[in-house]
């Protein structure tokens, strides 16, 4: 589906993607390409943005990137962010390697 390509490369890429922006393209509406997307592959296209998103920040940081460099690769402002959407979506981030603030604190 076209529809999934397009939130699937806007989440690798971070870019910010709207539902309704791809129901306009497919010549949808909002609700009626969400309910379909849905049909087809089990879960609302947000939900799949987040899946794709949270993928991609996890190959980032087992290549050694800092959360703060993978958060504003895949859109996000702050690795609070990026941490939050990785709990919400399959588990814990990855062990910080002791670049970021809390670390410091913590000796």
């Amino acid at each position: 589906m076209l529809g999934r390509e397009r939130i699937r490369h806007a989440a690798e890429t971070g870019q910010r993607i709207r539902s309704y922006e791809i129901a306009l393209n497919l010549d949808l509406s909002e609700f009626h390409f969400a309910r379909l997307f849905r049909a087809a592959f089990g879960r609302s296209p947000h939900v799949y943005y987040d899946e794709v998103r949270a993928e991609r920040a996890r190959a980032l940081l087992r290549e050694g990137l800092t959360e703060g460099d993978v958060a504003r690769r895949i859109g996000f402002r702050r690795p609070a962010e990026l941490r939050a959407l990785l709990s919400k979506r399959g588990g814990a981030a990855p062990p910080s390697n002791g670049t970021e603030r809390g670390d410091a604190a913590a000796e």
